[in-house]
């Protein structure tokens, strides 16, 4: 399918989707607020579904939860546009694996399940590594391979070019399962069934996806993760903050503080809304030990 044609099918998707779920696109995420887990389970949504883990990856984490009763699973919503031109896998696919990279360096124990569904699925493709012809994007280190435990993706794009990650990845194809409904234009040649694109989240390959992850995530004890030396802040004056910092959101954002949906930004951590992207705006932030608050002034 050509590229022009595959974004019409998504387009045409994304409205049946809506129409279906009477215009509401859940978009939730469970990301734990404060230490590492056993397990986290990193996911894009898809074209044009809603800021948060999506129709298919809420369900997912809540079905891996399920799976591991004896560990500890979070979840992290990858932060990209999800737009229609299919180019934003790329910066996507950037921000999972930066996202990987931060935790595994502040979780040893942490092990990984990386997933996408639609768009989302060609985000976790660069992330791992493969190559779509579509956009580029930032891919996972190799010495970090090992981390991730699984890999599970609905409605791939890589399909279209007849290709599976069991095929494109040495490193991740045995620990990726994929799933591509009977009919569905964006993971099938000749599919012509757009509703068969969002059916996942209803006809049991959320959870056999979990069960999938669940049964590579037992074949390894969990590592307690070290417990790290409690730091001696800095000098301060009276009633100050250790850290604290008066810029524009842009420059927040561009300093990895605060993060950029659309037009607005948001503090990275706390979600705290600052305003609009923009160099004149200025916020106050001060950091704690999940990221950054916002402060009427430092």
């Amino acid at each position: 399918m050509h590229a022009p044609r595959l974004r019409r099918a998504l387009v045409a998707v994304v409205a049946l989707a809506g129409a279906l779920t009477g215009g509401v696109v859940v978009a939730t995420s469970a990301t734990a607020a404060t230490g590492c887990s056993d397990v986290e389970v990193v996911f894009a949504r898809g074209t044009g579904e809603r800021p948060g883990l999506g129709i298919v990856g809420a369900p997912l984490v809540r079905a891996v939860q399920a799976e591991l009763p004896g560990r500890t699973v979070s979840s992290y919503a990858v932060d990209y546009a999800a737009a229609g031109s299919q180019t934003s896998a790329g910066p996507g696919a950037t921000d999972m694996t930066r996202h990987v990279v931060a935790r595994a360096a502040a979780c040893p124990g942490t092990q990984f399940v990386l997933g996408g569904y639609s768009q989302g699925a060609t985000v976790t493709d660069i992330a791992i590594g493969i190559r779509t012809g579509v956009t580029t994007g930032e891919a996972i280190p190799a010495q970090l391979a090992d981390r991730v435990a699984a890999v599970v993706v609905y409605g791939n794009p890589l399909g279209l070019s007849g290709r599976t990650i069991a095929q494109a990845s040495p490193t991740y194809g045995p620990k990726a399962k994929e799933f591509c409904n009977s009919g569905d234009p964006v993971c099938q040649r000749g599919g012509g069934n757009f509703g068969a694109h969002i059916t996942y989240a209803t006809n049991g390959t959320v959870q056999e996806g979990a069960r999938f992850a669940a049964g590579l995530i037992a074949q390894t004890p969990p590592t307690p993760a070290p417990t790290a030396p409690v730091p001696t802040p800095a000098p301060t004056a009276p009633g100050q903050p250790a850290t604290c910092v008066t810029a524009s959101t842009r420059e927040h954002v561009e300093a990895d503080r605060a993060v950029r949906l659309g037009l607005r930004t948001y503090a990275r951590g706390s979600r705290d809304a600052l305003g609009y992207y923009s160099s004149r705006t200025q916020v106050s932030l001060t950091q704690t030990a999940d990221g950054w608050d916002r402060v009427p002034t430092c």
